[in-house]
């Protein structure tokens, strides 16, 4: 009883039950007049045409058109009024000059290192497309005097961040999708907090909407800032109709006096570090890098921050002059709405399609359109040893059907999945042939490569490579084959639901 009065007096609830009514009330007040004034149902039918069109004639993956031409088609008034609020996949143009903005203020920090580009485009031609797809796209650059670590499961994270964090001598700059009260942020805030009294700058920006879910408090920023952090909210979650509130800042970056940086798929909560077995054990991963790849981190957040907060920090007082030893080549990168590109997508597609030998891919949410289902579909056919890990138990029912939605056409190509028996797997990782890997917080579904901000690290022979595809097979040893007689014996009413929910997966 407890938890349901804490579920309907949160924020979270509250807000979007507000929403909710707005909405409801904008459809009524639409159905009634258009029943009650014919030519404003003409109107009403001529937006609706003028909308189907421009689904059909946008440049978009299939099933996201065929998604909302449904609902637009079957309910035109409902239908369009929820496209119009929700359906649209880049930013609007004050927030698309926002983001500009931000990105423009470092743009005197934005040096690409030609000379490697060419060093490594010369020694590996064929990888070097990857790379040099990420660079371009995602106005990135390369670095060979990175080292990196992969850690897998969270706690192992959590150890070595603290460790990290206590050397802090000039700023921490920290960047979450959740940031949840509990045993992992109080730890956290405490040496924030240690280090902020020895002159240290602590800035902390978090999602509002991540953070609403997992209860954190309205005014959980003033509470930062009285600390003597900078704090800021990205998009704020308020009963609202503006369309920006579908996006999503979905990042996790920690960075440590620039030579220094943390990212993964693990948020700021006690389930990510295995102290809250409500799914299981938690697996999760991340990756840290320490040298001259940390840079292009510091620039990422301090752009976050411009468009968050209006600020313009002075980018150059936290450049960090400081190489590491060499360790393979990394490419950091990020992947924003404003970017009119893929670019998550399209990089997990091009490891895909340049593998030799295999591709292990652990995801938390397997929701696939028609071009990465067709890339591992072609790629196992060509021999390619593919095999996917996702959950055994999962968060959320309703994506785990989903998720289970793909995996006959995928079975059927030869593709080996497994479910995670001891609990919910959270990494998102894809590594490949002993060589490549992207460690990154991008999931396999429709909401982070269409709407969230995302962020990343390419990896290219480096140590953290052979630790992902190690910790990928001991993941393994712990779960359960999907066999096809499994999915022959699917019930009917879930083959149904499962049916549907294809359809519909691009509006979730």
């Amino acid at each position: 009883m407890g938890k349901i009065f804490n579920l309907l007096t949160s924020r979270a609830f509250v807000v979007s039950a507000l929403m909710f009514v707005e909405i409801a009330l904008i459809t009524i007040i639409m159905v009634f007049l258009s029943q009650l004034f014919l030519p404003i149902f003409g109107l009403f039918l001529l937006a609706n045409v003028i909308i189907v069109l421009g689904i059909i004639n946008r440049n978009h993956n299939p099933m996201f058109k065929v998604a909302w031409l449904v609902p637009v088609l079957a309910f035109p008034v409902i239908g369009a009024l929820f496209y119009i609020m929700f359906g649209r996949t880049h930013l609007n143009k004050k927030n698309t000059e926002k983001l500009s903005g931000a990105y423009n203020s470092a743009s005197d920090f934005f040096t690409v290192n030609d000379e490697l580009i060419a060093r490594f485009s010369s020694k590996y031609p064929h990888t070097a497309k990857e790379a040099y797809y990420i660079i371009e796209s995602s106005k990135s650059d390369i670095y060979e005097f990175t080292e990196s670590e992969y850690f897998s499961p969270g706690n192992l994270f959590f150890e070595k961040l603290l460790v990290e964090l206590k050397k802090a001598k000039n700023f921490i700059f920290i960047e979450y999708f959740i940031i949840k009260e509990g045993y992992m942020w109080e730890s956290l805030k405490a040496v924030l907090v240690e280090r902020q009294s020895h002159g240290v700058e602590i800035r902390v920006l978090y999602d509002d909407m991540g953070s609403a879910m997992s209860n954190v408090p309205p005014d959980f920023a003033q509470e930062l800032r009285k600390s003597g952090f900078k704090a800021a909210v990205f998009n704020p979650y308020k009963p609202s109709l503006d369309r920006f509130l579908n996006y999503r800042d979905h990042r996790k970056i920690c960075i440590i006096d620039g030579k220094v940086a943390f990212t993964g798929g693990i948020n700021i909560a006690d389930e990510y570090i295995g102290r809250d077995n409500r799914l299981g054990f938690w697996q999760d991963s991340a990756v840290m890098l320490r040298g001259d790849a940390v840079n292009r981190m510091t620039i990422m957040f301090l752009q976050m921050w411009t468009f968050t907060t209006g600020e313009n920090p002075r980018y150059g007082e936290y450049r960090a002059n400081f190489k590491a030893n060499h360790d393979g080549y990394v490419v950091p990168f990020s992947d924003e709405p404003l970017m009119q590109e893929l670019i998550c997508e399209s990089a997990y597609i091009n490891i895909i399609a340049n593998a030799t030998k295999y591709v292990y891919i652990c995801a938390p949410y397997l929701i696939l359109d028609q071009a990465t289902s067709a890339a591992l579909i072609r790629a196992a056919k060509s021999g390619i040893d593919i095999k996917i890990i996702t959950p055994g138990i999962p968060d959320k029912k309703l994506i785990y059907y989903m998720t289970q939605s793909n995996y006959k056409d995928l079975i059927a190509a030869g593709i080996e999945i497994y479910e995670f028996i001891p609990g919910f797997i959270h990494n998102k990782t894809i590594v490949s042939d002993d060589e490549k890997a992207i460690v990154g917080t991008a999931n396999f579904d429709y909401r982070s490569f269409y709407l969230h901000f995302e962020n990343g690290v390419w990896l290219y022979g480096s140590k953290a490579v052979i630790q992902a595809k190690k910790s990928f097979e001991e993941v393994l040893a712990k779960s359960r084959r999907v066999t096809w007689r499994q999915i022959e014996e699917t019930p009917f009413g879930k083959r149904l639901v499962c049916s549907l929910l294809k359809v519909f997966a691009p509006l979730l």
